[in-house]
């Protein structure tokens, strides 16, 4: 694929447009694009890829008229989508005690058989078992069998819309749904249960969750989603030249597809420990989800002895070091430590692991020979047993930065004690959540000190991500959010990207 002739930015790529082959970087730093032949420049700058399906309650609690404002709302979200083969696909999943599949991925072609289909979308009445619904999606629907685009990168979205509490648990159902690569949306109305409605929701729940008191309010929802991942362009553009600032990392996902994933390189130095919780309360699908969250993390820094140093501790009753800084100097070798992890079970003595810490990052420091800068990243699902607020204190005096993640059942006033700050801290309702919280942590980590120039990347990122129409309004937007949003003044010949 050629690169588009836009001019590099300052500091991440060379100055004079002479030498560009540039890039943009916008959405999360992933390019999603199946690299086939039926895939031109023109879908690389326009295309808005994903496959949508909408997950709705047609139980007795609804009625028919209320169900017409569904049907309506439906319409109006689909109709605002680019919605064909090649871009958006659009499934529709009805539940009451019982799912049943109306619409597929491949079911129809073009955007008006859908809008048709629609308007006689079937209402039966009857329970509400929203978790078999999630779990037909997950078996039934996000599969290549009947469309499904995941195998060649597509982005896999759920919409969830509901009236009341599940007959069924849900919790499970919806985290087995996310990890399968579904981000879930949840859209409650009237008497529908906010706390269900976060469990099923991808992280950030406030993010992903919508809440209307009534069905004629339905209709103020659809430019909130249309302006979310809906409508979001799932695309960004790359630079083929140079790799000051970008690296491509490429993951074969067979002869459907290439996922290409961007993310900047970090020329920093820094010594960042995982203090994993272990305890019997955690299951062993998620202790998995908390090994996948360490080593999605690697892939974000530059590991190596004159670089980033990752270690990991894990405690239950008592603290155990996996191994330290040292004992493994590339992303390789780390991996596949984190992948033996093994859980033992146990309490959650929270303090004893934080005062465990203080003498590995001692160590640390005594075998860099200088200072740099020391992260712990601290991940639990339950109030820990014994005192943390002291021995996290110690550790922050050290001068270790720490990060505090909850899970489920974690305390959120025990995790301001261990991070010390509320901007540090994290909680998520599923370990699978895990994932999305790696890209604030290391945004974080750029903002107090890291490498600039992966810093003005990211903070462009930040900006074009939040916002929709980037095609023709790009730069004032990122302008304007610089300013307000992040008070940064940038560069003045950073807008060089506009010419």
């Amino acid at each position: 694929m050629p690169a588009l002739s836009y001019s590099p930015v300052t500091q991440v790529a060379e100055k004079t447009k002479a030498s560009a082959s540039s890039w943009l970087l916008w959405s999360k730093l992933v390019l999603n694009v199946p690299l086939t032949s039926d895939y031109t420049l023109s879908d690389c700058k326009s295309a808005k890829l994903a496959d949508i399906v909408f997950i709705v309650d047609e139980s007795g609690s609804i009625t028919t008229p209320n169900f017409q404002l569904i049907r309506s709302f439906l319409h109006k979200i689909v109709d605002g989508l680019d919605v064909n083969p090649k871009r958006v696909r659009v499934g529709i999943i009805t539940y009451n005690d019982r799912p049943t599949g109306q619409v597929y991925l491949n079911t129809f072609n073009d955007k008006s058989e859908t809008l048709q289909f629609i308007k006689i979308l079937p209402y039966r009445g009857g329970g509400t078992n929203t978790g078999a619904a999630l779990r037909f999606a997950r078996e039934r629907v996000f599969i290549k069998e009947k469309g499904s685009r995941k195998s060649q990168g597509v982005q896999q979205v759920a919409v969830v819309i509901t009236d009341g509490k599940s007959q069924d648990a849900v919790s499970q159902e919806a985290a087995d749904l996310r990890r399968a690569g579904v981000t879930v949306y949840a859209v409650g109305i009237k008497d529908a249960n906010k706390t269900e409605l976060e469990q099923m929701a991808s992280y950030p729940s406030k993010k992903h969750v919508f809440i209307v008191d009534s069905f004629a309010k339905l209709k103020t929802l659809e430019q909130s989603l249309l302006s979310t991942r809906l409508r979001r362009v799932f695309i960004g553009i790359f630079d083929h030249s140079s790799k000051s600032a970008l690296v491509r990392s490429h993951t074969d996902v067979g002869r459907e597809g290439l996922a290409l994933s961007l993310r900047c390189i970090q020329t920093d130095e820094a010594d960042i420990f995982f203090l994993i919780d272990h305890s019997g309360s955690i299951y062993p699908k998620d202790f998995s989800d908390m090994k996948k969250f360490i080593i999605e993390f690697l892939d974000t820094f530059r590991i190596g002895p004159q670089h980033v140093r990752v270690g990991v501790a894990k405690y239950a009753d008592s603290p155990n070091l996996e191994f330290d800084l040292t004992t493994y100097s590339d992303a390789k070798s780390l991996e596949k430590a984190v992948e033996n992890i093994r859980q033992i079970g146990g309490g959650t003595q929270t303090g004893a692991a934080l005062s465990f810490m203080g003498p590995n990052f001692e160590r640390a420091m005594g075998s860099r020979g200088h200072k740099v800068p020391e992260y712990l990243v601290v991940i639990t699902d339950g109030k820990s047993s014994d005192e943390v607020k002291a021995p996290a204190e110690k550790l922050r005096a050290q001068g270790v930065i720490i990060y505090a993640i909850g899970v489920k059942n974690a305390d959120e006033t025990e995790l301001v004690e261990i991070a010390g700050n509320p901007k540090k801290t994290f909680f998520v309702n599923d370990f699978d959540a895990l994932k999305p919280i790696k890209d604030d942590i290391t945004y974080i980590h750029l903002y107090q000190g890291g490498n600039g120039q992966c810093l003005e990347t990211l903070m462009l990122s930040l900006c074009v991500k939040t916002h929709s129409e980037l095609e023709s309004q790009f730069c004032s937007l990122v302008r304007n959010c610089w300013l307000t949003e992040i008070n940064y003044q940038p560069p003045a010949d950073i807008f060089m990207v506009c010419s």
